[in-house]
């Protein structure tokens, strides 16, 4: 089962406290779930299709609370492609009712109002459009998307500003004979999906998004250091290089003290770091010195080797 199937199944658990949410909420199903049609009776047909059994049966529960004595028939047809191998169909064949009742061909302007000055009601429309038109991605994945789809522009209008009634900045955009509204921001996926319900795969989500950037920052603290050990092995070679032309070639007692000290620690430490080379000049040779001035005196012994080198080299030409 998809993440996005397990959100939307754990919505239809979500306790409805009064028989307004539940018409709105249904009302949702229908505008943004059912498709429309019109029987040789010249009557509208009402049809709903999903993979989810507990989403057919959360429908048909809350058709039958609002409509009691409305006449539906359920089928199921095997589907074997997009790993959905059963179809759950709903249909009505006279939902001229509903389609009254919620004013689908009319203008709704007075429930929609009803809605948005309501908050439970905006939640409990919101949660319908994703019970039947959401999606969100895995969030395994890094890439942190969840959007309604709707085939109604005005509703798609109507969406957007639910959602960014809550503080969020969804957008709209259109997708073959769809229109989307989205958020790609994982606080603001979170955020939503819990206020209109999801808590339990909302929790699974945020566990899943530590566990990447723990993993990721370990990741990334072994690659600063396996960087950190290449530079301090490669400024090793380079100054061992020096160290070893001065000791052949360079008188060492003309040599400042200090310098021949640093010369000897590092060629006996080549595989530590200036903070381990303090630290030894520190404890064995009571050298207390700091990073900077240690790479002073690594840069002094290069001076002197290349500007020795140069010396010789001109007197061997002469």
């Amino acid at each position: 089962m998809s993440y996005a199937l397990e959100c939307k199944e754990e919505l239809t658990h979500v306790v409805i406290e009064t028989e307004k949410e539940s018409k709105i909420l249904l009302n949702a199903i229908i505008h943004n779930g059912f498709t429309l049609s019109l029987s040789s009776k010249m009557s509208f047909k009402l049809n709903f299709e999903t993979p989810s059994n507990p989403i057919t049966r959360f429908i048909i529960k809350l058709l039958l609370q609002v409509f009691p004595n409305i006449n539906y028939n359920l089928y199921q047809r095997q589907v074997m492609r997009f790993n959905k191998p059963v179809l759950f169909s709903i249909f009505i064949e006279d939902g001229d009712r509903i389609i009254k009742e919620f004013k689908i061909l009319e203008d709704d302007t007075e429930i929609k109002r009803e809605i948005i000055d309501n908050e439970t009601l905006k939640k409990a429309y919101l949660r319908g459009c994703f019970i039947v038109g959401g999606s969100v991605n895995d969030p395994k994945t890094s890439n942190y998307h969840l959007e309604f789809q709707t085939s109604i522009d005005r509703e798609a209008i109507f969406i957007q500003t639910l959602i960014n009634s809550f503080g969020f900045n969804a957008r709209i955009s259109k997708r073959k004979d769809k229109y989307v509204i989205y958020l790609k921001d994982k606080d603001s996926i979170c955020d939503i999906l819990r206020i209109i319900g999801v808590n339990v795969q909302v929790f699974k989500m945020e566990e899943d998004i530590i566990k990447r950037k723990v993993i990721a920052d370990a990741k990334r603290k072994v690659n600063f250091d396996i960087a950190n050990q290449s530079k301090t092995n490669e400024a090793n070679k380079n100054i061992f290089k020096y160290i070893k032309y001065l000791e052949k070639y360079y008188p060492l007692e003309k040599l400042d003290p200090k310098l021949v000290m640093v010369m000897e620690v590092r060629k006996n430490n080549m595989e530590a770091s200036l903070t381990e080379l303090c630290d030894i000049l520190k404890n064995e040779y009571n050298e207390n010195i700091s990073k900077s001035g240690l790479n002073h005196r690594f840069r002094k012994i290069k001076e002197i080797a290349l500007e020795y080198r140069e010396k010789r080299n001109k007197n061997d030409r002469y």
